[in-house]
Protein backbone atom coordinates (compact mmCIF):
# COMPACT_ATOMS: atom_id res chain seq x y z
CA UNK A 1 0.00 0.00 0.00
CA UNK A 2 1.65 3.75 -1.02
CA UNK A 3 2.37 6.20 1.73
CA UNK A 4 0.06 9.09 0.93
CA UNK A 5 1.24 12.21 1.18
CA UNK A 6 -0.24 14.97 3.63
CA UNK A 7 -0.53 18.39 2.01
CA UNK A 8 2.59 19.92 3.89
CA UNK A 9 4.62 17.30 2.46
CA UNK A 10 3.03 17.49 -0.89
CA UNK A 11 3.90 21.33 -0.81
CA UNK A 12 7.40 20.74 0.34
CA UNK A 13 7.89 18.06 -2.36
CA UNK A 14 6.32 20.69 -5.11
CA UNK A 15 8.60 23.31 -3.99
CA UNK A 16 11.87 20.92 -4.62
CA UNK A 17 10.28 19.59 -7.74
CA UNK A 18 10.28 23.54 -9.32
CA UNK A 19 13.67 24.34 -8.01
CA UNK A 20 15.57 21.28 -9.34
CA UNK A 21 13.95 22.06 -12.35
CA UNK A 22 15.17 25.19 -12.18
CA UNK A 23 18.65 23.95 -10.99
CA UNK A 24 18.97 21.66 -13.77
CA UNK A 25 17.49 24.10 -16.65
CA UNK A 26 19.03 27.66 -14.90
CA UNK A 27 15.93 29.27 -15.70
CA UNK A 28 12.09 29.31 -16.98
CA UNK A 29 8.75 30.26 -17.49
CA UNK A 30 6.18 29.86 -15.04
CA UNK A 31 4.15 28.10 -17.86
CA UNK A 32 6.80 26.44 -18.90
CA UNK A 33 7.99 25.04 -15.44
CA UNK A 34 3.79 24.43 -15.05
CA UNK A 35 3.94 22.30 -17.97
CA UNK A 36 7.09 20.37 -17.80
CA UNK A 37 6.59 19.27 -13.76
CA UNK A 38 2.64 18.93 -14.28
CA UNK A 39 1.35 21.01 -11.31
CA UNK A 40 -1.28 23.43 -12.18
CA UNK A 41 -0.40 26.93 -13.04
CA UNK A 42 -1.85 27.99 -9.70
CA UNK A 43 0.73 26.28 -7.64
CA UNK A 44 3.95 26.94 -9.72
CA UNK A 45 2.54 30.92 -8.96
CA UNK A 46 2.64 30.34 -5.27
CA UNK A 47 5.58 28.29 -4.99
CA UNK A 48 7.60 30.91 -7.34
CA UNK A 49 5.88 33.08 -5.39
CA UNK A 50 7.06 31.48 -1.95
CA UNK A 51 10.57 30.80 -3.19
CA UNK A 52 11.01 34.58 -4.24
CA UNK A 53 10.29 35.68 -0.33
CA UNK A 54 12.76 33.08 0.68
CA UNK A 55 15.65 34.40 -1.87
CA UNK A 56 16.07 31.38 -3.77
CA UNK A 57 14.94 32.60 -7.25
CA UNK A 58 14.72 35.82 -8.72
CA UNK A 59 13.72 37.11 -12.14
CA UNK A 60 16.58 36.96 -14.84
CA UNK A 61 15.25 38.03 -17.88
CA UNK A 62 11.98 38.17 -19.72
CA UNK A 63 11.18 35.10 -22.46
CA UNK A 64 11.71 36.41 -26.44
CA UNK A 65 9.64 35.39 -29.52
CA UNK A 66 6.03 35.81 -30.53
CA UNK A 67 3.12 36.49 -28.06
CA UNK A 68 2.37 37.54 -24.62
CA UNK A 69 6.33 38.19 -23.03
CA UNK A 70 7.10 36.52 -19.51
CA UNK A 71 9.31 36.35 -16.93
CA UNK A 72 12.15 34.25 -16.63
CA UNK A 73 13.05 32.80 -13.74
CA UNK A 74 16.47 31.60 -12.14
CA UNK A 75 17.98 30.21 -8.82
CA UNK A 76 19.45 33.30 -7.29
CA UNK A 77 23.66 33.60 -8.01
CA UNK A 78 23.77 36.43 -5.57
CA UNK A 79 25.62 34.43 -3.16
CA UNK A 80 27.95 31.10 -3.14
CA UNK A 81 26.25 27.69 -2.48
CA UNK A 82 29.53 25.85 -2.10
CA UNK A 83 33.17 26.22 -1.56
CA UNK A 84 34.97 23.65 -3.42
CA UNK A 85 38.34 21.78 -2.84
CA UNK A 86 38.95 19.26 -5.27
CA UNK A 87 41.97 17.74 -4.21
CA UNK A 88 44.25 15.51 -6.90
CA UNK A 89 47.56 14.28 -5.78
CA UNK A 90 49.79 17.02 -7.38
CA UNK A 91 47.16 19.89 -7.23
CA UNK A 92 43.83 21.35 -5.63
CA UNK A 93 41.54 23.41 -7.41
CA UNK A 94 39.39 25.80 -5.71
CA UNK A 95 36.22 26.65 -7.14
CA UNK A 96 32.89 28.18 -5.78
CA UNK A 97 29.52 27.34 -7.37
CA UNK A 98 26.11 28.55 -7.43
CA UNK A 99 22.24 27.36 -6.79
CA UNK A 100 21.82 27.68 -10.61
CA UNK A 101 24.06 24.82 -10.72
CA UNK A 102 27.19 26.94 -12.69
CA UNK A 103 30.54 27.33 -11.02
CA UNK A 104 33.90 28.64 -11.77
CA UNK A 105 37.58 28.10 -10.47
CA UNK A 106 39.17 30.48 -8.03
CA UNK A 107 42.00 29.49 -7.09
CA UNK A 108 44.37 26.17 -7.02
CA UNK A 109 47.64 25.36 -5.44
CA UNK A 110 49.70 22.28 -5.18
CA UNK A 111 48.85 19.51 -2.92
CA UNK A 112 51.43 19.41 -0.32
CA UNK A 113 51.79 15.66 1.32
CA UNK A 114 51.99 17.16 4.63
CA UNK A 115 47.91 17.48 5.65
CA UNK A 116 48.85 20.37 8.11
CA UNK A 117 50.31 22.57 5.03
CA UNK A 118 47.26 21.54 3.29
CA UNK A 119 44.71 22.76 5.98
CA UNK A 120 46.66 26.35 6.20
CA UNK A 121 46.58 26.49 2.57
CA UNK A 122 42.73 25.88 2.73
CA UNK A 123 42.35 28.53 5.17
CA UNK A 124 43.92 31.26 3.78
CA UNK A 125 42.17 30.32 0.43
CA UNK A 126 38.65 30.60 2.10
CA UNK A 127 40.08 33.93 3.63
CA UNK A 128 40.11 35.40 0.61
CA UNK A 129 36.93 33.93 -0.88
CA UNK A 130 34.76 35.30 2.05
CA UNK A 131 36.49 38.75 1.12
CA UNK A 132 35.29 38.30 -2.61
CA UNK A 133 32.44 36.34 -2.68
CA UNK A 134 29.21 36.17 -1.01
CA UNK A 135 28.46 33.36 1.76
CA UNK A 136 25.07 32.40 3.17
CA UNK A 137 25.15 30.73 6.32
CA UNK A 138 22.56 27.53 6.23
CA UNK A 139 22.72 27.51 2.67
CA UNK A 140 26.38 27.64 1.51
CA UNK A 141 28.35 24.72 2.39
CA UNK A 142 32.63 23.70 2.05
CA UNK A 143 32.97 20.84 -0.19
CA UNK A 144 36.07 18.83 -0.24
CA UNK A 145 36.34 15.95 -3.32
CA UNK A 146 39.29 13.61 -2.13
CA UNK A 147 41.14 10.84 -4.08
CA UNK A 148 40.27 8.30 -1.57
CA UNK A 149 38.10 6.41 0.73
CA UNK A 150 36.05 8.33 2.19
CA UNK A 151 33.27 7.94 4.64
CA UNK A 152 30.07 10.65 3.12
CA UNK A 153 27.64 10.33 6.42
CA UNK A 154 30.63 10.87 9.09
CA UNK A 155 32.88 13.42 6.55
CA UNK A 156 35.71 11.44 7.15
CA UNK A 157 38.48 10.17 5.09
CA UNK A 158 39.67 7.20 5.75
CA UNK A 159 42.34 6.22 3.36
CA UNK A 160 43.81 8.71 0.31
CA UNK A 161 46.64 6.11 0.16
CA UNK A 162 48.74 8.34 -3.05
CA UNK A 163 48.41 11.20 -0.44
CA UNK A 164 49.58 9.16 2.38
CA UNK A 165 46.57 11.08 4.38
CA UNK A 166 44.81 8.21 6.53
CA UNK A 167 41.67 8.75 9.55
CA UNK A 168 40.52 12.76 9.39
CA UNK A 169 37.71 14.28 10.39
CA UNK A 170 37.46 16.48 7.96
CA UNK A 171 34.25 18.38 9.57
CA UNK A 172 36.02 18.46 13.31
CA UNK A 173 39.50 19.95 11.16
CA UNK A 174 37.78 22.58 9.44
CA UNK A 175 35.57 23.85 12.27
CA UNK A 176 37.36 26.75 12.21
CA UNK A 177 35.91 28.42 8.57
CA UNK A 178 32.01 28.24 10.46
CA UNK A 179 30.69 25.99 7.87
CA UNK A 180 29.29 23.07 7.50
CA UNK A 181 31.49 20.95 5.43
CA UNK A 182 31.21 17.88 3.16
CA UNK A 183 33.92 15.37 1.65
CA UNK A 184 33.69 12.86 -0.77
CA UNK A 185 35.60 10.81 -3.33
CA UNK A 186 36.18 12.52 -6.34
CA UNK A 187 34.68 9.71 -8.68
CA UNK A 188 31.39 9.61 -6.74
CA UNK A 189 31.38 13.30 -7.61
CA UNK A 190 31.71 13.19 -11.21
CA UNK A 191 28.96 10.61 -11.37
CA UNK A 192 26.81 12.81 -9.36
CA UNK A 193 27.45 15.60 -11.66
CA UNK A 194 26.75 13.54 -14.29
CA UNK A 195 23.15 12.14 -12.61
CA UNK A 196 22.19 16.33 -12.40
CA UNK A 197 22.91 17.10 -15.83
CA UNK A 198 22.83 14.24 -18.24
CA UNK A 199 19.56 12.53 -19.01
CA UNK A 200 20.81 9.07 -20.12
CA UNK A 201 22.28 8.78 -16.52
CA UNK A 202 19.28 9.75 -15.26
CA UNK A 203 17.39 6.99 -17.61
CA UNK A 204 20.09 4.61 -16.50
CA UNK A 205 18.91 1.60 -13.74
CA UNK A 206 23.25 1.16 -13.08
CA UNK A 207 25.65 3.75 -14.54
CA UNK A 208 29.65 3.53 -13.81
CA UNK A 209 32.31 6.34 -14.09
CA UNK A 210 36.36 5.27 -14.42
CA UNK A 211 37.93 8.19 -13.38
CA UNK A 212 41.48 8.94 -14.16
CA UNK A 213 43.21 11.03 -11.77
CA UNK A 214 46.81 10.86 -11.41
CA UNK A 215 45.55 7.39 -9.84
CA UNK A 216 42.19 5.37 -11.20
CA UNK A 217 38.91 5.62 -9.09
CA UNK A 218 35.42 4.30 -10.03
CA UNK A 219 31.76 4.97 -8.64
CA UNK A 220 28.61 3.21 -9.12
CA UNK A 221 25.37 4.81 -9.59
CA UNK A 222 22.05 2.56 -8.74
CA UNK A 223 18.42 4.05 -9.41
CA UNK A 224 19.75 7.51 -9.08
CA UNK A 225 21.65 6.56 -6.14
CA UNK A 226 25.80 6.68 -5.41
CA UNK A 227 26.65 2.78 -3.96
CA UNK A 228 29.05 3.68 -0.98
CA UNK A 229 29.01 0.40 0.26
CA UNK A 230 29.62 -1.21 3.69
CA UNK A 231 32.91 0.40 4.36
CA UNK A 232 32.81 3.32 1.55
CA UNK A 233 35.19 0.72 -0.73
CA UNK A 234 32.30 0.12 -3.31
CA UNK A 235 33.61 1.21 -7.11
CA UNK A 236 37.19 1.60 -6.03
CA UNK A 237 38.39 -0.15 -9.28
CA UNK A 238 41.95 1.03 -9.14
CA UNK A 239 42.73 -1.58 -6.46
CA UNK A 240 41.16 -4.39 -8.12
CA UNK A 241 43.75 -7.31 -9.11
CA UNK A 242 43.93 -8.74 -12.55
CA UNK A 243 46.44 -11.48 -11.77
CA UNK A 244 48.25 -10.91 -8.16
CA UNK A 245 48.97 -8.31 -5.67
CA UNK A 246 51.24 -6.56 -7.75
CA UNK A 247 48.87 -6.15 -11.07
CA UNK A 248 46.02 -3.76 -9.63
CA UNK A 249 44.43 -2.12 -12.13
CA UNK A 250 45.42 1.56 -10.95
CA UNK A 251 49.17 -0.08 -12.19
CA UNK A 252 47.50 -1.14 -15.87
CA UNK A 253 45.17 2.14 -16.40
CA UNK A 254 47.61 5.07 -14.66
CA UNK A 255 47.83 7.93 -17.62
CA UNK A 256 50.97 8.74 -14.90
CA UNK A 257 52.68 5.52 -15.78
CA UNK A 258 51.66 6.20 -19.44
CA UNK A 259 53.48 9.16 -20.28
CA UNK A 260 56.29 7.64 -18.44
CA UNK A 261 56.19 5.32 -20.95
CA UNK A 262 56.17 7.72 -23.42
CA UNK A 263 58.73 9.97 -22.56
CA UNK A 264 61.04 9.33 -26.01
CA UNK A 265 58.26 10.96 -27.89
CA UNK A 266 56.71 13.30 -25.39
CA UNK A 267 60.26 14.76 -23.95
CA UNK A 268 60.07 16.53 -20.32
CA UNK A 269 58.05 19.82 -21.39
CA UNK A 270 55.81 20.90 -17.99
CA UNK A 271 52.25 20.60 -19.20
CA UNK A 272 48.75 19.54 -17.59
CA UNK A 273 47.77 15.38 -17.67
CA UNK A 274 45.31 16.15 -20.50
CA UNK A 275 47.54 18.51 -22.41
CA UNK A 276 50.53 15.33 -22.59
CA UNK A 277 47.70 12.75 -23.56
CA UNK A 278 46.25 15.61 -26.44
CA UNK A 279 50.00 15.71 -27.56
CA UNK A 280 50.02 12.02 -27.77
CA UNK A 281 46.87 11.79 -29.79
CA UNK A 282 48.37 14.15 -32.24
CA UNK A 283 51.42 12.27 -32.52
CA UNK A 284 49.46 9.25 -33.55
CA UNK A 285 48.05 11.22 -36.55
CA UNK A 286 51.41 12.69 -37.49
CA UNK A 287 53.99 10.66 -36.90
CA UNK A 288 55.45 8.81 -40.31
CA UNK A 289 54.46 4.64 -40.95
CA UNK A 290 57.27 3.25 -39.41
CA UNK A 291 57.16 5.70 -36.26
CA UNK A 292 53.80 5.42 -35.74
CA UNK A 293 53.60 1.37 -35.64
CA UNK A 294 56.17 1.72 -32.36
CA UNK A 295 54.10 3.98 -31.22
CA UNK A 296 50.89 2.02 -31.54
CA UNK A 297 52.61 -1.06 -30.26
CA UNK A 298 53.53 0.98 -27.03
CA UNK A 299 49.86 2.21 -26.75
CA UNK A 300 47.91 -1.34 -27.22
CA UNK A 301 48.88 -2.54 -24.51
CA UNK A 302 47.05 0.78 -22.36
CA UNK A 303 44.00 -0.05 -24.58
CA UNK A 304 43.68 -3.78 -24.09
CA UNK A 305 44.17 -2.38 -19.77
CA UNK A 306 41.52 -0.08 -20.68
CA UNK A 307 39.13 -2.53 -22.28
CA UNK A 308 39.63 -5.39 -20.05
CA UNK A 309 38.57 -2.99 -17.45
CA UNK A 310 35.80 -1.99 -19.00
CA UNK A 311 34.54 -5.42 -19.52
CA UNK A 312 35.18 -6.59 -16.15
CA UNK A 313 32.97 -3.88 -15.60
CA UNK A 314 30.40 -5.17 -17.82
CA UNK A 315 30.47 -8.64 -16.99
CA UNK A 316 30.09 -7.34 -12.82
CA UNK A 317 27.47 -4.90 -13.07
CA UNK A 318 25.91 -4.79 -16.68
CA UNK A 319 25.74 -1.12 -16.38
CA UNK A 320 23.72 0.60 -19.17
CA UNK A 321 26.32 3.26 -19.30
CA UNK A 322 30.34 3.78 -18.26
CA UNK A 323 31.83 7.39 -18.36
CA UNK A 324 35.25 8.07 -18.68
CA UNK A 325 36.61 11.37 -17.20
CA UNK A 326 38.92 13.23 -14.50
CA UNK A 327 42.05 15.14 -14.82
CA UNK A 328 41.51 13.40 -18.85
CA UNK A 329 38.33 14.36 -20.00
CA UNK A 330 38.26 12.91 -24.15
CA UNK A 331 40.08 9.42 -23.84
CA UNK A 332 37.10 8.01 -25.68
CA UNK A 333 36.93 10.88 -27.80
CA UNK A 334 40.59 10.86 -28.61
CA UNK A 335 41.37 6.72 -28.63
CA UNK A 336 37.67 4.92 -28.67
CA UNK A 337 38.43 3.31 -31.88
CA UNK A 338 41.35 1.60 -30.32
CA UNK A 339 39.48 1.50 -27.02
CA UNK A 340 36.67 -0.33 -29.40
CA UNK A 341 38.99 -2.71 -31.04
CA UNK A 342 40.07 -4.31 -27.95
CA UNK A 343 36.79 -4.28 -26.94
CA UNK A 344 35.22 -6.55 -30.14
CA UNK A 345 37.71 -9.37 -28.96
CA UNK A 346 36.93 -9.82 -25.83
CA UNK A 347 33.46 -8.99 -25.34
CA UNK A 348 30.29 -10.00 -26.81
CA UNK A 349 28.49 -6.61 -27.91
CA UNK A 350 25.57 -8.32 -28.85
CA UNK A 351 25.00 -9.04 -25.17
CA UNK A 352 26.26 -6.11 -23.40
CA UNK A 353 25.31 -3.38 -25.46
CA UNK A 354 26.68 -0.61 -22.68
CA UNK A 355 27.06 2.55 -24.11
CA UNK A 356 30.64 4.23 -23.64
CA UNK A 357 31.03 7.78 -23.55
CA UNK A 358 33.37 10.63 -22.50
CA UNK A 359 32.41 13.06 -19.34
CA UNK A 360 30.42 16.23 -20.39
CA UNK A 361 32.55 18.56 -18.57
CA UNK A 362 35.51 19.18 -20.56
CA UNK A 363 37.39 22.19 -19.06
CA UNK A 364 37.06 21.13 -15.61
CA UNK A 365 37.29 17.93 -14.02
CA UNK A 366 33.63 16.76 -13.24
CA UNK A 367 34.29 16.12 -9.13
CA UNK A 368 34.22 19.66 -8.88
CA UNK A 369 30.52 20.48 -10.61
CA UNK A 370 29.95 17.46 -8.35
CA UNK A 371 30.94 19.02 -5.48
CA UNK A 372 28.72 21.92 -6.09
CA UNK A 373 25.65 19.38 -6.57
CA UNK A 374 26.26 17.64 -3.70
CA UNK A 375 25.58 20.77 -1.91
CA UNK A 376 22.32 21.76 -4.00
CA UNK A 377 21.22 17.93 -3.38
CA UNK A 378 21.86 18.24 -0.25
CA UNK A 379 20.15 21.38 0.43
CA UNK A 380 16.73 20.22 -1.74
CA UNK A 381 16.41 17.72 1.22
CA UNK A 382 15.95 19.65 4.02
CA UNK A 383 14.01 22.42 2.12
CA UNK A 384 11.03 23.49 3.66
Amino acid sequence: MKKKLNPVSMKRENKRMVLRHLMEKGKDTRVQIAKDTGLASSAIWRLIGELEDEELVEVVDISKGKGRKSALYAPKSSFVSSVIYNVEVLEALVGVGFLNGSWKIVDKFETPKDFGQFKSLVIESFKSIRRNYTLRHGTTKVVFSLPGMVNYEKKFLINAPNLNWKNIDFQETFKELEFEVLAENDANLALLAEHFFCKDVKESKVAFFLYFGEGIGGAILVNGSIVRGKNSAAGEIGHVSFNGENCEVESSLSVVKLIDNLKPWLGNEEQQLAQKVEKIRDLLFSKEDSEKRVLEEVLQKYFRNIASAIRNITYLLNPDIIILGGLVNTIYEMFGSYIEKELDSILERDVFDTKIRDTVFKEVPPSLVGGNVLVLEDFLKSLE
